[in-house]
């Protein structure tokens, strides 16, 4: 989601009115704007959807998509308000937090126009663990599903640490999904050489699922055994190796500053942890099958960023590449996994209203028969399917290939 910094002035508290103003009006915002807008014929800016809700709901239509999980920031340029790109660690802590309750407020009213649809995640003062909790509890009472929890950067207090415990209390109570971002974790160091495969090997992957280990062997499920944590946009065969590892270290611990576990990590992980495997590769799918965490993941289209399955277009003779892409994955996969991976394991991670969503999804399509039916051809980068999106919509090797 991108909404403008007009559309969600009305939000602004009155008070912060000026201060807002000069925000949109910075050279800061100037620049933020310019670096995403450079092309103006990018197919990702040709959609109203960053924050028009009609717009946004047809373009789900065209894909088939009845719901989804709203993150911010659309690759539109527009930023959260008071967030100048000094995030995790703002230049001024008290606007922060009310940038992202002007952005939490926009965004409720704007999932209420389809409440069962539009699952937005609410942006929390994750530096300031009290007013984090207060805003969780806000978003809890105004229909969010879930709170957008980043990975922990350098000095951050680990998830480990007992600071963190009300937030978790909050989050069980409510049934709020803590939802990490891949990106979300990024080192500082990380930007020092800055090269793209760096950036998808660390921020994309290892820094990013620090919280993982650090929650499960830090007996956070064990303590709070309804909280929910998933890591979106997380490509690769990765889960198996993640659940050998932990339990292997718990095994081999010799435990003198460890309290023990009652139940070895990997069963917390499939109990608690989830995955939004956003644009699945066929052997992703041939993998969660084979080891069984399967019911642990779910799907993802990554509307509207280039790296997604999603492409605009102005005929509606042409076949959404959404459709190509799920092609791609799930020809040949058992018909009860496709169905879980698509769509009922969402439903069940973040409480949806699964018979809702399903009308939504008999009456716009696409048909099973027809997403798992296999491609003539993997549709080339440079082919008319794609037209240059869909980086990452059609992989056959490792998380990013």
């Amino acid at each position: 989601m991108g909404p403008s910094l007009d559309l969600m002035r009305d939000f602004c508290p009155k008070e912060y009115r000026d201060e807002y103003d000069a925000f949109a009006g910075s050279d800061v915002v100037a620049f933020m704007r310019a670096a995403y807008t450079s092309n103006p014929d990018s197919l990702w800016l040709r959609t109203a959807g960053h924050g028009d809700v009609d717009a946004r709901l047809a373009d789900m239509d065209r894909d088939g998509v009845a719901g989804e999980v709203i993150f911010h920031n659309s690759f539109n340029g527009e930023p959260m308000p008071f967030l100048d790109g000094g995030w995790p660690d703002p230049n001024n802590p008290e606007l922060a937090a009310v940038g992202y309750q002007i952005y939490n407020r926009w965004l409720a009213d704007f999932c209420s126009t389809a409440p069962e649809r539009l699952i937005g995640l609410a942006h929390i003062p994750i530096w300031d663990v009290d007013a984090a909790v207060a805003e969780a509890r806000w978003a809890a009472d105004h229909g969010f599903r879930g709170i957008n929890f980043p990975a922990t950067r350098p000095g951050w207090k680990h998830y480990n640490d007992p600071v963190w415990e009300p937030l978790w209390d909050v989050a069980e109570a409510a049934g709020l999904v803590l939802t990490t971002h891949a990106g979300g974790g990024a080192d500082p160091a990380a930007n020092e050489v800055f090269a793209t495969p760096l950036m998808l090997v660390e921020m994309g992957g290892t820094l990013n699922r620090r919280p993982i280990p650090r929650m499960v062997i830090g007996g956070v499920f064990e303590r709070h055994p309804g909280l929910k944590l998933a890591m979106t946009e997380q490509p690769g065969i990765w889960v198996p190796a993640m659940l050998a590892e932990m339990d292997s270290a718990v095994l081999g611990s010799f435990g003198d500053r460890w309290t023990p576990l009652a139940k070895r990590p990997s069963e917390y992980f499939m109990n608690n942890v989830f995955v939004g495997a956003s644009f699945i590769a066929p052997f992703e799918v041939a993998d969660a099958v084979e080891h069984g965490y399967s019911a642990n993941l779910f799907w993802g289209r990554d509307y509207p960023h280039p790296e997604g399955t999603w492409k605009f277009s102005e005929s509606p003779d042409d076949t959404p590449m959404t459709h190509l892409s799920l092609r791609h994955a799930f020809a040949g996969a058992p018909e009860t996994e496709f169905r879980a991976l698509v769509g009922t394991n969402a439903v069940r991670i973040y409480g949806l209203d699964g018979d809702a969503l399903h009308a939504i999804a008999d009456t716009i399509g696409p048909s099973v028969e027809q997403l798992t039916t296999p491609l003539d051809a993997v549709p080339a980068p440079d082919g008319p399917e794609r037209e240059g999106m869909g980086m990452f919509s059609f992989r056959m090797f490792g998380g990013w290939a």
